[in-house]
């Protein structure tokens, strides 16, 4: 019996840094193998095999609630916090308050990634990552080359495209550049990609657009350092109460 090879080419291994001066390396070299694009977004995981799945996805019937969840959390929020002008800004407050949903969280600041890695780790006794991301090249497998800006337009309809598949049905995770409607978002420089049908693209099908680099325990001193020296810490990323109150808790007894 033949065995037919897959026709799908596999992602590339990932760059290994075990030190601050390689990891530099390895972020020059993955941006080289990108072509390095004039936009790159960047996003940290404090687990090295962490998958690139947004929060609702990894529920096995979150696709199922992901209406449940948008309506209640519509009727819920209308009298405590300010009217948005449309579905596309309720879901950013929904991923800003940790409510499932399909956006995955980037950022186009080194920096922001590599605090996300590290502030998420109870210790530095296991890998981390980093992860390279082209967006332009990206949303070319699925439309038009450019990063969409949701709230703008016209066709680009949350609920049309992901609750009832029109214009299209979204297989593919589309890069989006939502408003900085809230501190964090400003600070973090935020940026998203929302996912479609093909839960595992990012782990599957992204040998041209995505890069993954992991950090070893033995690199992430000279990471904190570097943190430490461009005060990217908790209260930075999150300016408000909670990011205070860690950043203080983390000053005195990391």
């Amino acid at each position: 019996m033949t065995t037919i090879a897959s026709t799908v080419p596999k992602n590339p291994k990932p760059r290994i840094a075990n030190s601050w001066p390689e990891f530099l390396a390895c972020v020059r070299e993955a941006a080289k193998d990108l072509g390095n694009p004039s936009v790159l977004w960047y996003r940290g995981m404090a687990r090295s095999e962490y998958k690139l799945t947004p929060s609702l996805l990894r529920y096995p019937d979150g696709k199922t609630k992901e209406k449940a969840l948008f309506d209640e959390y519509q009727k819920s929020a209308a009298r405590l916090l300010k009217r948005r002008d449309n579905d596309w800004e309720l879901l950013f407050d929904m991923q800003h308050y940790g409510i499932p949903t399909r956006l995955l969280d980037w950022s186009d600041v080194l920096g922001v990634a590599i605090a996300f890695a590290l502030y998420d780790s109870e210790n530095d006794q296991h890998d981390s990552s980093i992860h390279l991301l082209d967006p332009v090249k990206l949303n070319a497998k699925s439309g038009p080359s450019e990063i969409r800006r949701p709230g703008v337009e016209k066709d680009f309809d949350y609920k049309a495209i992901y609750w009832n598949g029109r214009p299209f049905n979204a297989i593919y995770p589309i890069a989006i550049d939502g408003p900085l409607q809230s501190d964090r978002m400003i600070a973090q420089q935020g940026a998203f990609t929302i996912h479609g049908s093909d839960e595992d693209f990012f782990d599957t099908k992204t040998t041209d657009c995505l890069r993954k680099i992991v950090i070893r325990p033995d690199c992430k001193a000279g990471a904190r350092e570097f943190l430490l020296h461009a005060n990217l810490n908790a209260y930075s990323l999150y300016p408000d109460m909670i990011g205070m109150a860690r950043h203080i808790v983390r000053k005195h007894f990391s």
